[in-house]
């Protein structure tokens, strides 16, 4: 008996052994994909794909990919002849590997034929994007952005930055900027419309080539169809793929973009979506700080446990409707309506409301819409005692036009919470705390935004003045275009909508790549997965099935093995 148990032992303790090989394989090559895809540092990746090798034991097939991803790092690096060795060795050491010795037939192949010399020269064309755009920018950006004067270390004139290939991650940043109109600076001449959409259109043109061109040469592994209807229903639901979506995987047609787009329309239709509001959208328009905020009771005496939660679930049965329906992407900022008890509608001062039941109303007038005239996503960015235009601001900066605001200068003192004289407008006391030149160029793209916003107090209740003084919500955007009000402003913000689809789309992939609390980061090589579903989403007018639907569909979140 007891040599059975010892010999029981060994089993397991060799079990353990090589689940422990197996797993470090697997995490040595997922991070040789970071070093290779998000790092661009492929002598690294191939130090830890080559470790992966000889730590992956029996998983044949691990081994198989990750010696093809070092024969594609060395084709990549120009190492030709160690890369055809390395294709060579998959065929000869893995047979049984198909679809990996398949890759490696095809790329030895693709090495053997020389290119057509006509190739290079189109290639350097195609990312030379000064070549087409050169008068734009020559006409509004060389002042700063010259061979006098390199702020942000960019030089835009001729014989400037170089090919985009070179640094796509900073066009990348260019692009962003140019979508959501911040460049030139305020007060400068700036193009036109068609202008600013035409030269944002080619430079992503020409990122989409050279990030196609410097990707590795091998495709990545996809994953197979009952895979991708678990990580569907992970990312709509939360949970696991029903039985018509398991069905059809088994029949292949989750690979036909209309068998796929109108399952994810179902699955929005499914009550399960709703966690898809809880999980991303919650976090996104700030509704877990709500739960944290307690406005100053001498301030704001209404303000109680049953009208907080009534703003949060005002905002969640709003966006639930929003993906149920299949509403446009923008509306969450434009609708006409909202969802309200009584409790809610007395805070609004809305008529006729009664009981504890949520109902759809439409506003009375154009002082509120959308996410804007809510008040949970407004009280969630105030302070206890008084509003904070500067935490709105940053919310419409990052939220509708997808900028990261720059990190606040060291040593400047916050703005006092409570005022030594009650006098004055919170536009007045900023006036004032501006002052320091370190924080005014900074404040100025995102403080306007907010002041907007001022006609709403801290529990987003509507008001007329400040301090005894009249409320005033004008301004300009950061194009000089004016605004009178909320109702204006909001009108005005729609002019960024391309900035809005895109920052939307970008941080709903990286929610989908499980990449939370990295601020919905998507690598620069990822941008034209994240193109690609924005151009076939406007067919749909940017319906959230249409979104959802491409980036069900992409290349990240197709990937066998994601990077992290």
């Amino acid at each position: 008996m007891s040599g059975t148990r010892v010999f029981v032992g060994l089993l397991l303790a060799l079990a353990v052994s090589a689940g422990l090989v197996a797993q470090s394989a697997q995490e040595l090559y997922q991070r040789g994909l970071v070093e290779e895809r998000a790092n661009g540092d492929l002598p690294a990746a191939v130090a830890l794909y080559r470790q992966a090798i000889q730590a992956s034991g029996r998983d044949r097939g691990l081994a198989a990919r990750a010696r093809l991803r070092v024969a594609g790092a060395q084709e990549k690096l120009g190492q030709r002849v160690d890369a055809e060795g390395a294709y060579a060795e998959v065929i000869r050491a893995y047979p049984e590997q198909r679809a990996e010795v398949a890759l490696a037939q095809e790329r030895l192949a693709a090495l053997r034929p020389n290119p057509r010399a006509g190739d290079a020269v189109e290639a350097v064309a195609s990312d030379d994007v000064l070549a087409s755009t050169g008068a734009v920018f020559d006409r509004f950006c060389t002042s700063c952005h010259g061979q006098a004067n390199r702020t942000a270390d960019l030089r835009l004139d001729a014989g400037g930055q170089g090919p985009v290939s070179e640094n796509p991650a900073l066009w990348e940043r260019v692009a962003r900027r140019l979508r959501a109109r911040l460049d030139p600076p305020a007060g400068l001449p700036r193009p036109d419309d068609a202008t600013y959409r035409a030269v944002t259109s080619r430079l992503e043109q020409v990122l989409d080539a050279a990030h196609a061109a410097n990707r590795a040469s091998l495709p990545a592994d996809p994953v197979d169809a009952v895979e991708l209807a678990a990580r569907m229903a992970t990312f709509l639901w939360n949970g696991a793929p029903d039985a018509e979506l398991l069905a059809s995987a088994r029949r292949g047609s989750l690979r036909d973009p209309v068998a796929l787009n109108r399952q994810v329309a179902r699955m929005l239709r499914d009550p399960r979506s709703d966690s898809l509001v809880d999980r991303f959208f919650s976090e996104w328009l700030l509704l877990d700080r709500l739960g944290k905020t307690q406005p100053d009771s001498a301030v704001h005496p209404q303000f109680d446990p049953e009208l907080r939660q009534a703003m949060e679930t005002e905002t969640r049965l709003f966006v639930q409707s929003q993906l149920r329906e299949d509403r446009g992407a923008l509306e969450l900022w434009t609708a006409d309506y909202t969802v309200v008890n009584e409790r809610l509608a007395r805070h609004y001062g809305l008529p006729g409301v009664t009981g504890r039941e949520f109902r759809r109303m439409a506003w009375p007038d154009g002082a509120r819409a959308g996410l804007l005239g809510q008040a949970g996503p407004l009280t969630a960015v105030s302070q206890s005692l008084r509003t904070s235009p500067t935490a709105r601001g940053v919310f419409v900066l990052t939220r509708f036009l997808g900028i990261d605001p720059p990190n606040p200068p060291a040593n400047v003192p916050a703005l006092a919470e409570r005022p030594a004289s009650p006098q004055g407008t919170l536009r007045e006391r900023m006036g004032a705390h501006k002052l320091n030149p370190s924080c005014a160029n900074c404040h100025a793209l995102f403080d306007p935004l907010g002041l907007a916003l001022e006609n709403f107090d801290a529990t987003g209740a509507w008001r007329t003045s400040d301090g005894g003084s009249p409320i005033d919500a004008s301004g300009a955007f950061n194009d000089g275009t004016r605004f009178t009000g909320p109702a204006d402003f909001r009108a005005g913000l729609l002019r960024y909508r391309d900035a809005y689809y895109a920052g939307i789309t970008r941080q709903l992939l990286a929610f989908a790549l499980d990449r939370r609390g990295r601020g919905g980061r998507v690598y620069d090589y990822e941008m034209p997965a994240v193109r690609k579903i924005l151009r076939e989403a406007a067919a749909a007018n940017y319906r959230w099935s249409s979104i959802l639907s491409g980036i069900v569909a992409s290349q990240p979140f197709q990937t066998k093995t994601p990077v992290p």
